[in-house]
């Protein structure tokens, strides 16, 4: 598995289409995974779900970090913030 502040970063560069949040949802336990894997990505705020920027940002994780993903957009304000360290991680 690809390291989430990775996946992270490479997401980010899709602003300000996203607010940068996100989170990886393995499917099972350890560091392999089987294909694909689940990113919830945040949208920013007022912006609209769209097929083509999901499909966008799994492209460009697939290029930048040899990752197959299913990238799932979810609204503003979905994905749970901390001010000190967001949980990049929920396992299944």
């Amino acid at each position: 598995m690809s390291s989430p502040s990775a996946v992270r970063e490479v997401v980010g560069t899709f602003t300000p289409e996203v607010s940068g949040h996100i989170l990886v949802k393995p499917q099972g336990p350890g560091v392999k995974q089987e294909p694909p894997l689940p990113v919830s990505v945040e949208l920013a705020r007022g912006w609209a779900a769209d097929p083509a920027l999901a499909e966008s940002i799994r492209e460009r994780l697939r290029s930048a970090l040899v990752v197959q993903t299913r990238v799932d957009l979810v609204a503003w304000g979905t994905l749970q913030r901390s001010e000190y360290k967001s949980k990049l991680v929920e396992r299944q």
